[in-house]
């Protein structure tokens, strides 16, 4: 099938003729004007579009083709024609003296290197109307014998991406104009790469956003509204609804049935940290049940001398639990293993099927909160443009949950086990505090982080506590508490050098994923590997921390961890122990800095273990779940490795 003039071919999958360009088989080849550029030989196969530009004498037979076809933009007489066929005819022969193309009226001319833009990064096709489009890529000096540089078209635009040159990770949106004299060779070129866009199913139909009007400086409906012409480019559905009251998603979300959720490919939140949480808690509360994590009064201490089992000196590692101890500590803390196991409820089988686990269902995040700290980790950047292009595009990762249970609010209560989900941090002590006391200011905005970091810091309270973890052996090299101050920086050189950050196509955490296994075993694989051993701290702490990803954001360049991955199963238990006002204040600069060590003192310990316990012992703090707090005298955690799948591909590293 060719299409008028002979300068537009359909091939079947054996031929070749776009094989100077790209070596695949090609579905499309044709000659187009692209905006901006000039002429150009088109390619399409499964990949994408490849193009190059063409020399001036095949631009002047299409110009010439344009001035006597059906668009007639320059048919204003014979004597105009005339003009601009000499004009063209002039500048071939100059192109001819240089074959390479390289200077031509002393401008240098474009690189010749074919362009090109994968299937995988278009998000949208369309028709256009007739118009112009503008070639660059003609010398000035004949621009007034081609009558300027526009000429009227036909035309399509593709709409990709380009990734910015000073951040990699931030998706900067594009948009090709392709002109043709005919305009059935544009409508066949549309409805061909629309036919290749559809088959990917795992790009969103049908999306459930949620918009949080107060999150952040109050903009999430400006937001909303920068980044959905994106969706409707994409030709995605949006069921929009701006929330009015605090827990008003959570409450949607876990009202509705199954059958309801499977209208939709995914939910998407407009907001911060703590919406995202509020919408995680919706989705998995009622839809997701498993064995909970060991309640801490399951531990057994042994008495020493002293009468008190297991305060830390300072230069003293964690005391781990002996081992006639380790078979009253049970995995399942209320029931026995066999019933636990067939409570397990993957599924959801209160009405029609719905699989967590599935890969078609997927939660997005297009940050309009404070610190936007899930998103910064999961696509490299706070840009909501990108995210919306990430969403639009299908992109999948899977993110690590941690299932929390409060036992006991205080000290005197009943255990009446409370369950929360959170997926990026939880904190207790300062990180409590802070979100407490920004609780009154919130008038001011992200701001109010910032002044109540700087009022919690001055009054540098210590909370006593005991927290108890589960080492598997993972934790060697992360152990900070137990090295010299002389050996520190050699350590830290080591370390650094060690360190894997998570990004896109992550080996880590791909290694051993199966998202098709419903199994426990497969959700918290390092709680069923042998030689685990439960270890314990107790003492007086600034904060304690359980970071499951690296929680980067404006503040915390590098975050908390700067190595920790978005789904390999593990939680990084950061135990800050009192200390003096100076020495907390250089770890929180080490924070600050690109690059640095806030994990590098003695005062600190880091643990990265897959499930922990807590106790507090005595005044108490509040923790902060995602951006939200959780009051709890006894806490409980556990790690589900990938159990959720956001839309996003990992940063750029």
């Amino acid at each position: 099938m060719e299409g008028e003039g002979n300068d537009c071919a359909f091939m079947g999958e054996d031929s070749h003729p776009g094989a100077p360009l790209h070596g695949n088989s090609s579905i499309l080849s044709s000659t187009f004007f692209l905006d901006h550029v000039g002429e150009v030989s088109l390619v399409f196969n499964s990949d994408g579009l490849f193009w190059e530009p063409i020399n001036s004498p095949n631009a002047s037979a299409m110009v010439e083709g344009e001035v006597d076809g059906d668009c007639g933009c320059y048919s204003n007489g014979n004597k105009r024609k005339h003009s601009l066929r000499k004009g063209i005819m002039q500048l071939s022969a100059l192109e001819m003296k240089r074959p390479d193309g390289s200077i031509c009226f002393g401008i240098k001319s474009r690189s010749k290197a074919a362009s090109e833009i994968k299937l995988s990064d278009i998000y949208a096709v369309e028709l256009s109307h007739h118009g112009p489009i503008h070639i660059t890529n003609l010398p000035h000096a004949t621009e007034h014998l081609l009558f300027g540089n526009d000429i009227k078209l036909y035309r399509f635009m593709v709409y990709g991406f380009i990734r910015s040159k000073n951040q990699l990770s931030q998706w900067i949106p594009t948009t090709y104009t392709f002109g043709h004299k005919d305009f059935r060779v544009c409508e066949m070129w549309v409805n061909k790469l629309n036919v290749f866009l559809d088959r990917d199913v795992g790009r969103p139909r049908n999306l459930l956003v949620f918009v949080n009007p107060k999150s952040g400086k109050r903009n999430g409906c400006k937001t909303w509204e920068a980044v959905g012409p994106i969706f409707s480019r994409a030709k995605v559905e949006t069921k929009v609804i701006v929330t009015k009251r605090a827990g008003q998603a959570l409450d949607v979300m876990s009202s509705m049935t199954n059958k309801e959720l499977n209208n939709y490919d995914g939910v998407v939140a407009v907001g911060g940290d703590g919406f995202f949480n509020e919408i995680l808690n919706g989705f998995l509360s009622p839809r997701f049940k498993a064995p909970n994590p060991p309640t801490p009064s399951d531990f057994v201490h042994p008495a020493d001398d002293n009468g008190d089992s297991s305060v830390l000196k300072e230069n003293e590692s964690a005391q781990e639990i002996p081992e006639q101890c380790e078979d009253k500590i049970p995995f399942i803390s209320s029931e026995d293993q066999s019933t636990a196991k067939a409570s397990y409820n993957i599924s959801g089988e209160t009405d029609d099927e719905f699989h967590i686990l599935n890969q078609r269902f997927r939660i997005g995040l297009i940050p309009a909160g404070s610190t936007d700290a899930i998103v910064m980790c999961t696509t490299g950047t706070r840009d909501a443009v990108t995210s919306a292009l990430h969403i639009v595009l299908g992109k999948r990762v899977r993110l690590d949950i941690a299932q929390i249970v409060r036992w006991k609010a205080t000290p005197r209560s009943e255990i009446q086990p409370y369950m929360r989900y959170t997926a990026s941090f939880a904190g207790y002590g300062f990180y409590g505090d802070v979100i407490t006391e920004s609780e009154n200011y919130r008038w001011m905005g992200p701001k109010r982080y910032d002044y109540a970091g700087t009022m919690v810091f001055l009054k540098h309270r210590s909370y006593e506590a005991e927290i108890a973890y589960l080492d598997v052996g993972s934790d060697e090299p992360n152990l900070t508490s137990k090295r010299r101050h002389e050996d520190n920086m050699s350590e830290l050189n080591t370390r650094k050098s060690e360190r894997r950050v998570c990004c896109v196509d992550c080996k880590i955490c791909n290694e051993n994923s199966d998202p098709t296994s419903t199994g426990i075993s497969s959700l918290t694989p390092h709680l069923y590997s042998e030689g685990g051993k439960w270890k314990k701290s107790k003492g007086r702490f600034l904060s304690v921390g359980a970071a499951l990803i690296s929680c980067r954001n404006d503040k915390a360049p590098d975050g908390l961890v700067v190595d920790a991955h978005l789904s390999d199963g593990f939680l990084h238990l950061i135990l800050i122990r009192e200390c003096p006002h100076a020495s907390y204040l250089r770890h929180l600069i080490q924070l600050t800095k690109s690059g640095g060590s806030p994990l590098n003192f003695q005062f600190v310990e880091h643990h990265k273990t897959p499930t922990f316990t807590f106790t507090s012992m005595g005044k108490e703090s509040v923790w902060n779940l995602d951006g939200e707090i959780f009051e709890a005298h006894q806490l409980s955690a556990q790690v589900f490795r990938g159990l959720v799948c956001l839309f996003a591909s990992g940063p750029q590293v």
